[in-house]
């Protein structure tokens, strides 16, 4: 039984056909997946872009600035402020160091109380979704009632303390924010200047 030659050549183009046709459809199902695929990656690193830039705007802008000159504020009171071991020890000349006191509170803590105000009133839309608003409130009306306290001492103070824990929960949630900032680029580790580090 032979295959005329026409029938043999029409069967070998009708399958060359199908072959094509055939990988012409799963070519452009792979690209529709590729297209696919790639679509939502590009939407996942739009995402991951976007928290990138809130949350080093949160950092940049809020947090850090924050942690920085309470920091700073805290050494002082610690250092040299009326509850001080420099104070309680009687090693230097009490009428001396509580004059130092005054001159770092007028010339450090205070002007320092004043630019974290500043900046919660500011970049409040910054804080983290889950923080509690209420100390930060807390810290104004501490540090505007201890810069009218400075000028004159009055027994009132007691009521306009600085908020319990407040530096220690701003480095808390500004730890939180540089944990998520590293993840967006798959990082995952403490950083040396990350709580319990930054802070003695």
């Amino acid at each position: 039984m032979e295959i005329d030659k026409g029938l043999a050549t029409l069967i070998a183009a009708c399958i060359a056909a199908l072959f094509s046709l055939l990988t012409t459809i799963l070519s452009a199902s792979y690209q529709r997946k590729q297209l696919s695929i790639s679509s939502r990656l590009n939407k996942t690193n739009d995402i991951d872009s976007e928290k990138r830039v809130r949350i080093n705007n949160q950092l940049s802008e809020f947090y850090n600035p924050i942690v920085t000159l309470l920091s700073v504020n805290r050494d002082v009171f610690e250092r040299i402020g009326p509850t001080s071991e420099a104070r309680r020890s009687g090693k230097f000349n009490d009428e001396e160091t509580a004059q130092v006191w005054r001159n770092l509170c007028k010339t450090v803590v205070v002007p320092n109380n004043m630019k974290v105000c500043e900046l919660i009133e500011k970049n409040i839309h910054l804080i983290r979704s889950h923080a509690n608003e209420k100390e930060y409130f807390e810290f104004l009306t501490h540090a505007h009632a201890y810069q009218v306290f400075q000028e004159t001492t009055y027994e009132a103070y007691c009521l306009f303390t600085y908020p319990k824990e407040f530096l220690e929960s701003v480095v808390s949630q500004r730890d939180e924010l540089v944990e998520d900032f590293n993840k967006t680029y798959g990082v995952n580790k403490k950083r040396w200047y990350q709580w319990p580090y930054f802070i003695r």
